[in-house]
């Protein structure tokens, strides 16, 4: 019997157990569910990373509108402003740290499974969206420049955004080694933010970040993989998304100490 993870990584994947975390802290049924990604540069992972976000600007943005799954074509790779990944009056050391380190920044809509997948699994009655940026801000100024011009089909034709990625390596590498240079390195950041239908009652938000993107995604990777390894059985056979496997509070509060104890 086999056991398969999907989408099992630092975003999504670790996003997602937060996401089902944060819902179980309301009083009521989920509205809004928001995800958003930071990564400085390309986290090394260069040309590969620019590839796959190439090729997302020719995908539907799938996600929740009142409720109900939506593909929208034009949204993929709008910019749509600048989010906090700090949490505000919050003087917990780690928040501070995360808006010294990390701040405010820029994304734009990229088709990240989860916004229909959490979404679906939480049965949000609201809307929900996944958005990533990137640093230095001319990359992100540059990507939604290239997004209004390349007509959509352009980049899903897997020479086009090869070559496209390809063609900024310089550019990627330049980026990377400069951000080494300052100190920025690699860091990473996401925040999930999870209302519900009374809006008196609010929401719970969530920011987790990392000086480095490759190790939080390869330990997220690693402790999904031990844990099926360490906590499954044979009853436990099948295909699952993070938010399916860990919908139980003992089991998902086990998987977030793993996932969040990278060095």
């Amino acid at each position: 019997n086999t056991t398969a993870l999907l989408a099992a990584g630092a975003f999504p994947g670790m996003s997602n157990v937060l996401a089902v975390e944060a819902a179980s802290k309301l009083k009521g049924p989920v509205n809004d569910i928001r995800f958003n990604y930071f990564t400085a540069g390309l986290g090394g992972s260069g040309v590969l990373n620019l590839y796959i976000t190439n090729l997302g600007f020719g995908e539907p943005m799938v996600q929740y509108e009142e409720g109900k799954l939506r593909f929208f074509k034009e949204l993929s790779g709008l910019l749509l402003g600048r989010v906090d990944f700090f949490l505000p009056n919050n003087n917990n050391k780690d928040n501070e740290l995360a808006k010294e380190r990390v701040g405010s920044q820029t994304v734009f809509a990229w088709p990240f499974p989860e916004a229909a997948t959490v979404a679906k699994v939480l049965k949000a009655r609201g809307n929900t969206y996944a958005a990533m940026g990137t640093a230095p801000e001319i990359w992100n100024d540059m990507l939604g420049l290239l997004v209004n011009v390349v007509p959509r089909p352009w980049w899903q034709n897997k020479k086009f955004s090869k070559f496209m990625a390809d063609f900024s390596e310089p550019l990627v590498l330049a980026t990377d080694l400069f951000l080494k240079s300052t100190g920025t390195g690699e860091r990473h950041a996401m925040r999930v933010d999870v209302t519900e239908i009374n809006e008196s009652d609010g929401g719970v938000s969530i920011v987790q970040a990392h000086d480095s993107f490759r190790q939080c995604v390869g330990q997220s990777c690693a402790e999904f993989a031990i844990d099926i390894l360490l906590q499954g059985n044979s009853d436990d056979a099948g295909v699952y998304l993070p938010e399916q496997r860990y919908s139980d509070d003992t089991k998902r509060r086990h998987i977030i100490e793993k996932l969040t104890i990278t060095p």
